[in-house]
């Protein structure tokens, strides 16, 4: 069990602080830290770059765990301690959709987050308290039984990361997670709309050439770990062969931006079920770990002018780019 600061708080001070006393925590009771960048731009003070968005931690590492987390809170109150209990939605998530995760506290055990801690008061309530009792006030948290946790390697998240990490040698741009752009100026001309979500697009300018990738990894079901459900990943992958939704100058612009499709498990033997039906179909089958298990074709409802389109407005995508050759032109 150890502590996760998603750095850094909006105020230098207290951001000081905290590291003051995680550092104190580690030296005296030996409970680990790290500190895990999440801010997209950059402060005067702080010059270490973000390594993943506050959105992801919101959706990836607190939203799964938001009942063990306020019952965790919970805990602490009932032993003393003033914190802000609250459901994670509430508590990082504005009524506008805005999040706000930078400078939360998390004990985290196993890549799961036990508490975390967002008000600058529950903050150091909380690290005074730890100072003074160490593992101890650790031990009164309720933790998930290990056979529901997911090896951090079966889990998307870093699958997603492990292929945009291999992807970036040789293709231009590699984004995650795709929704929609953003508005160019004043105007949200042209509209692109990637649903379900693209987990990843990589982009080759030189060779005219996209590729969309749809990620399955493995989940807890009522304490049991299983592999994505097939249906749905069937389904979202050969959406991948019409998508986006793109409507450019009032005109609506039908067909996909990706020439070639592939559908992405851990391993080989988890394509056992469905191998036989995906023949019959343009995409590709590829294990994070153990390779392709079958190569794409080309996909038939590819548009060349809504590729053009995509292309020409990558940058209103830079919130998804999160690695290429070619990267930093756009961010």
């Amino acid at each position: 069990m150890y502590l996760r600061y998603y750095a850094p708080y909006f105020k230098k001070e207290v951001h000081d602080r905290i590291l003051y006393y995680l550092e104190e925590i580690r030296k005296i009771h030996g409970i680990d830290y790290e500190e895990v960048p999440v801010r997209a731009w950059s402060l005067d003070w702080y010059s270490k770059t973000a390594k993943i968005s506050e959105a992801i931690v919101y959706e990836q590492h607190l939203k799964p765990y938001s009942s063990l987390i306020l019952a965790n809170c919970d805990k602490l109150v009932r032993n003393g301690l003033d914190l802000h209990c609250d459901t994670v939605s509430s508590k990082f998530k504005s009524r506008r959709g805005n999040i706000h995760v930078a400078g939360t506290i998390a004990v985290v055990e196993n890549d799961v987050v036990l508490l975390a801690l967002k008000y600058e008061d529950e903050i150091f309530e909380f690290l005074k308290a730890l100072l003074r009792e160490g593992q101890s006030l650790l031990s009164i948290l309720e933790k998930t039984k290990p056979k529901s946790i997911v090896p951090s390697e079966e889990k998307e998240r870093k699958i997603k990361s492990l292929i945009a990490s291999a992807l970036s040698k040789s293709f231009d741009y590699v984004l995650i997670d795709v929704k929609q752009n953003a508005p160019s100026g004043d105007k949200w001309d042209p509209f692109i709309d990637f649903s379900p979500d693209a987990d990843i697009i990589a982009v080759n300018e030189e060779e005219n050439r996209i590729i969309g990738i749809e990620v399955k990894g493995y989940r807890s079901n009522k304490g049991v770990i299983q592999k994505a459900n097939i249906y749905e990943a069937i389904g979202e992958a050969m959406m991948y062969l019409v998508n986006p939704y793109i409507k450019y100058r009032g005109e609506r612009i039908k067909g996909s931006v990706f020439d070639e499709v592939w559908l992405c498990y851990p391993y080989k033997r988890d394509f056992e079920t469905f191998e036989e039906v995906m023949k019959i179909t343009p995409i590709g089958l590829l294990s994070a770990y153990e390779g392709v298990v079958k190569e794409p074709e080309k996909n038939p409802f590819v548009n060349e002018r809504a590729k053009e389109i995509f292309l020409e407005n990558l940058t209103t995508f830079r919130s998804y780019i999160k690695g290429g050759k070619k990267m930093n032109r756009i961010i």
